[in-house]
């Protein structure tokens, strides 16, 4: 028995029941994670993105979507701890629609960055990323994003189990020789 994989089942079981169970507290978790990760992109973007093309359009592009990933990512952190209910519904809505500038935005760079020969396929990801999150973010706070996300606890909880069972069933048998001396 691994006892990492085990440790994951646990983990993702343990994931699984917290979106069962309170699907509100998942979403304010993933508004803020998603908050402290635009003020990690937006101090990327500035420090170091803008300096891979020489174009001048490109690095303005790229410093505008720092600015605004670094403040909608301090709204998205501590607007919602200072005012409760609604704000986390509007903090969604703001979010997505960052997403979905910053995924424009972040369009027209790797079209810069293609020009120059440079290799645009993790910034292609993070433009898709972009776009799913955002459809995410403008469908949980309605009925259907809490549904949503109470099946894909249930998901979760269903595949720890299996990690788990399959875990304890698969493991490894060690026997040990026994020492045998002539004397």
């Amino acid at each position: 028995m691994r006892k990492t994989v085990m440790a994951m089942g646990v983990l993702t079981a343990a994931i699984g029941t917290t979106m069962l169970l309170t699907p509100e507290a998942v979403i304010r978790t993933t508004v803020t994670l998603l908050g402290v990760s635009g003020i990690i992109n937006g101090i990327y973007n500035i420090a170091s993105l803008r300096k891979m093309a020489p174009d001048e359009n490109f690095r303005r592009i790229i410093t505008i979507r720092g600015i605004l990933s670094i403040a909608t990512g301090v709204m998205a952190v501590t607007l919602p701890l200072i005012f409760a209910g609604i704000l986390w519904t509007i903090m969604l809505y703001v979010l997505g629609s960052y997403l979905v500038l910053a995924a424009a935005l972040e369009t027209y760079g790797v079209i810069k960055l293609k020009e120059t020969g440079i290799n645009t396929r993790p910034f292609t990801a993070e433009i898709i990323a972009s776009i799913i999150l955002a459809i995410l973010l403008f469908t949980l706070p309605a009925a259907i994003g809490l549904t949503l996300i109470r099946i894909i606890g249930g998901g979760a909880c269903i595949a720890g189990a299996g990690i788990i069972i399959r875990e304890a069933r698969n493991r490894s048998t060690i026997v040990y020789a026994e020492d045998i001396t002539d004397q």
